[in-house]
């Protein structure tokens, strides 16, 4: 009789990729990398700097699509690695041909003995834009003693939308290539000069702006009758969260950012605090109503349609308009841009997909049409120098009809999640791997995935493309949620008896939801918070006596009516690590950020 066969335990997956994420300090330059094989996941340290690149899906064809719809492909970001070497000779050179002021600003956000030291990846990104705006905007590589790397030709081409000359690679789309310039579908609109930093969420990019304003104020204060350097600084955020997060950018602001990091010396505060920083949600960009006066809405005012100067004054300001050019910084800028040209956006998607598109793109042509209008201001000048975009993820999205994925091609720097970690800037990220099922991919990798394909019917919403109910979420989610808890919980311990030489840095847990319903329910089983609408007895009792005695006609009179329902808060013991995560009224450990809260906040709401 054949032995017994013995059950194969689970392969032990680690819970990160590498044992030591972290190689390089955060404030120099990377010299070192992990490359990892695209085939086994083994990772190997490199020497050097990780080039800028990204990732995109390819469509797989033939007996392939059986299996794997689409496969991902690397590809590099072209431009910021010729600007990389341009900005670290410039840099080593001691930033020839820069201003005096603007050599003493970059030299004083270098220094190792600042009380907060600024980061690489940001003082890379100032030093990129600065490079660009300042040197080779206005023709100064002449006074430059190196051999420029991206050359005087390729920077006009860029400049103006044509294909760039032999140096540079073309990518895996013919049609993408590096531009500096974001032209309208309408060719008699002058087109936006855009110069986009991508970092890492978590990396600073508020401090970023707040040195790029800096620099532009600085040297305009020197030079007052410059138009080179703007003294206005149009802030453009994608929802009210961000725009209050922004406020610390304003230079009179309490707990502003140029006096908590030093970003300027005190010879030069006070014209820091000549120049102008407007923060606006890119809501006001949308006309205006002709019914509308100041802040209140009236149907007997009507004073026709909202006209192009009064357009730039309600954004500007009065003396907008003697104060052109103006430098606008996107704050998640991905969140501005355009469709294909000559093409209908959105064409083939449906359900969530189509909804979910049409809020993305309604947002974003209020929000570039609005910057068209300022640049349109200038008359024969831009109104706008140039945009600065900052953004995690600057990629094309579904619907615009670009490739998926597909970079800005206005890309000039580079400091992404990859780096970060290994600079130790952002967390790490885990994964929930353990698995008793023995199969040698654990579901838990693409566990939405898992959980969308093994679906039955009573299971699925009803009209929304097959999507899963949010406890049906919960209920095959809750396994891979427990182990990473497991994993806070064990991080959280650590810090907490303060082990001599363990990192001190608070772990975090998010929680990412396909959409709002998903989310309202892991939050109430996570925090043991929930809103409830009740009717006290008390209020029973009122309305009661109130009803006696009243005839209707009384009723109408006197304007009573019953009592609506309260909504109030009442807070419970969540599921998970109920101790820990699990809200009170005194303390709040679990928060909720949505789109619907977003969205109640902006409207003046409640959520």
């Amino acid at each position: 009789m054949a032995p017994k066969a013995q059950a194969v335990p689970p392969k032990d997956i680690p819970i990160q990729p590498v044992e030591r994420p972290i190689l390089c300090s955060p404030y120099m330059e990377p010299d070192q990398h992990w490359k990892y094989d695209t085939v086994t996941g083994a990772a190997r340290r490199e020497p050097g700097r990780r080039p800028a690149s990204y990732w995109y899906k390819t469509e797989r064809t033939g007996s392939a699509q059986l299996s794997l719809l689409a496969q991902e492909q690397q590809d590099d970001l072209p431009l910021p690695n010729l600007l990389r070497e341009d900005v670290r000779r410039w840099r080593e050179a001691d930033y020839r041909g820069a201003t005096l002021a603007t050599r003493e600003l970059l030299r004083h956000w270098a220094r190792e003995d600042r009380g907060r030291r600024l980061f690489f990846g940001q003082r890379e990104a100032v030093e990129t834009i600065i490079y660009l705006a300042e040197i080779r905007f206005n023709g100064r590589t002449s006074r430059l003693r190196f051999a420029p790397k991206v050359t005087e030709e390729d920077l006009a081409r860029l400049l103006a939308g044509a294909r760039p000359g032999p140096a540079f690679q073309l990518t895996r789309n013919a049609a993408f290539f590096p531009s500096l310039i974001d032209q309208p579908a309408d060719r008699n609109l002058k087109a936006l000069r855009r110069l986009c930093a991508k970092l890492a969420t978590g990396s600073g990019k508020t401090l970023v702006a707040a040195m790029v304003i800096t620099w532009a104020f600085v040297n305009r204060g020197i030079s007052p009758e410059s138009r080179e350097y703007p003294d206005v600084v149009l802030l453009c955020a994608p929802n009210l969260t961000v725009k209050e997060r922004l406020s610390v950018l304003r230079p009179d602001a309490p707990g502003n950012y140029y006096d908590a990091f030093n970003l300027v010396p005190t010879k030069w505060q006070a014209l820091l605090k000549r120049g102008t920083v407007i923060v606006e949600n890119w809501h006001r960009f949308a006309p205006e109503s002709p019914h509308k006066d100041g802040d209140k809405t009236h149907a007997v005012v009507d004073k026709g349609p909202e006209t192009e100067a009064d357009f730039v004054r309600r954004i500007l300001g009065r003396d907008a308009m003697e104060r052109l050019p103006i430098l606008v910084i996107n704050d998640e800028g991905h969140h501005c841009w355009r469709p294909k040209p000559g093409t209908a956006a959105g064409t083939g998607l449906t359900g969530d997909d189509k909804a979910a598109f049409d809020d993305d793109a309604r947002a974003a042509t209020v929000w570039v049409g609005g910057l068209d209008r300022l640049n349109a201001a200038g008359g024969d000048v831009q109104g706008i120098a140039f945009v600065v975009d900052l953004s995690a993820t600057p990629f094309r999205i579904k619907g615009s009809n670009y490739p998926e994925g597909e970079p800005f091609p206005w890309i000039v720097s580079d400091f992404g999640l990859v780096d970060a970690i290994e600079s130790g800037i952002t967390k790490i990220p885990r994964l929930p791997v353990q698995d008793t099922t023995g199969r040698p991919d654990p579901r838990y990798f693409r566990l939405w995935e898992a959980i969308r394909d093994g679906l039955q019917p009573g299971e699925k919403l009803p009209g929304r493309s097959g999507k899963p109910k949010p406890e049906v979420v919960w209920r095959e989610a809750e396994g891979a949620l427990r182990q990473l808890a497991g994993q806070w919980e064990e991080r959280f311990n650590r810090i907490r008896d303060g082990r001599p030489g363990v990192d001190t840095t608070s772990p975090c847990l998010i929680i990412v939801c396909d959409n709002t319903d998903i989310a309202e329910e892991f939050y109430r089983r996570i925090s043991g918070e929930q809103v409830i609408e009740t009717v006290t007895e008390a209020e029973v009792v009122e309305v009661l006596e109130e009803e006696e005695g009243e005839s209707e006609e009384e009723e109408v009179t006197t304007g009573k009516r019953a009592k609506k329902p309260k909504a109030r808060v009442v807070y419970g013991q969540g599921e998970i690590l109920p101790e820990k995560f699990s809200n009170t009224a005194e303390r709040k450990v679990t928060i909720r950020i949505d789109s619907k809260l977003l969205a109640q906040a902006e409207a003046g709401g409640s959520g």
